[in-house]
């Protein structure tokens, strides 16, 4: 696909308070109504130049730019990022707005990226157990508000209006594509989202892909009695990116064990999909791609976990999957079964890529 030129940055947010200053207090930072935010330059790295505008005028600029993306099939094109923790409101339109860059040039993703941000804390107490969680997982979910879980799980209700608004789009009086990629924290958001969704009725396969990058969540999240299946059930697609050397996630792993499953405790966005035994077959939508290879000699072992934005391996892969195109850098490993690895010795564009988004910081973002 031809990658386009658009009109405006999209940016949602549920935010009670968007541009409080007091970004690691539980009393500013908690769930709220939506907010719908436009810049007039596509891609828009600049905090100041977004402003909100009701949804009417954000869905009447958004389908003026979806138009843009129909590709050969006659459908638009849309996806949604999903963010992790440590990312204010202002951190998360910086990093979306680069990465949807990114996929564009040099990736080649030929549709249109817009954000739905969550209510996480600043980077001085993302890390901190006490900030994390108040229980394991539960749906439905108990706590709604205080730690960054609760704080997702207060956002359920928010993704589902933002996702079935975004559903119902028709472009040239035909459905549009409709993709999400979150990273690490961000599918704890994708995962209590589409238990939501499919709560609410959502049909089977309405999404075309969900791609999730160094996920902060279960390995053993797509197997049976586990809480993937909203996920494999909305989502005709689900591809797992996953790197071993991945420090962010190890260290999640230690200190914030108690609120994860402690049979299942390793990541999947450490270990991937398949490597716990499986009672019986994981759906052969999931699919997981194992990034080791690339993600490495990026400087600090802490530029891991957010280079996928990034790396031109991965940024290429996912572009491939977005236009329903072959990815070209996947090797299958032996006897598996959707399960593959990046190759870094193909997809390795110059330029700026491989460094735009890679964050050197105490802690990075989740």
């Amino acid at each position: 696909m031809t990658t386009p030129t658009f009109n405006n940055s999209y940016f949602i947010t549920n935010r009670n308070d968007p541009t409080t200053i007091w970004v690691d207090s539980s009393t500013y930072v908690i769930p709220g109504p939506l907010s719908y935010y436009l810049s007039s330059t596509p891609y828009d790295q600049t905090i100041d130049d977004y402003s909100t505008v009701p949804w009417t005028a954000f869905l009447s600029d958004l389908e003026t730019d979806l138009a843009s993306t129909v590709d050969a099939n006659g459908n638009a094109n849309l996806v949604v990022y999903i963010h992790g923790l440590g990312n204010t409101f202002d951190d998360a339109i910086v990093e979306s707005a680069a990465f949807g860059s990114t996929l564009a040039s040099p990736g080649g993703f030929g549709g249109l990226l817009i954000a739905f941000d969550w209510p996480s804390y600043g980077t001085a107490v993302s890390a901190l157990a006490s900030y994390y969680a108040t229980t394991q997982i539960n749906w439905p979910a108990v706590n709604t508000s205080g730690t960054i879980r609760d704080n997702i799980n207060g956002s359920v209700k928010s993704f589902i209006t933002v996702i079935q608004n975004l559903l119902a789009i028709q472009v040239n009086n035909k459905p549009i594509n409709l993709s999400i990629i979150s990273h690490s924290e961000g599918n704890y958001m994708l995962l209590m989202g589409m238990l939501g969704l499919k709560q609410a009725g959502v049909a089977s396969g309405s999404i075309n892909n969900a791609m999730m990058l160094a996920a902060d969540i279960s390995a053993a999240v797509f197997e049976s009695g586990q809480f993937g299946y909203g996920i494999t059930d909305i989502c005709k697609q689900v591809s797992v990116y996953y790197s071993g050397a991945d420090a962010d996630l190890n260290y999640s792993d230690y200190d914030f064990f108690a609120y994860h499953n402690p049979i299942y405790a390793s990541r999947l966005g450490l270990i991937g999909p398949f490597a716990y035994p499986s009672a019986s077959a994981i759906t052969n939508s999931v699919i997981g791609i194992d990034c080791s290879q690339v993600t490495v000699n990026l400087g600090m072992i802490t530029n891991v976990h957010g280079s996928y934005r990034s790396l031109p391996q991965t940024v290429a892969d996912m572009s491939s999957i977005l236009n329903s195109s072959s990815p070209t850098g996947r090797i299958a490993y032996p006897g598996g079964t959707n399960s593959y690895y990046l190759n870094p010795a193909v997809n390795t564009a110059s330029g700026t890529a491989p460094r735009q988004g890679i964050y050197r910081r105490r802690f990075s973002r989740h």
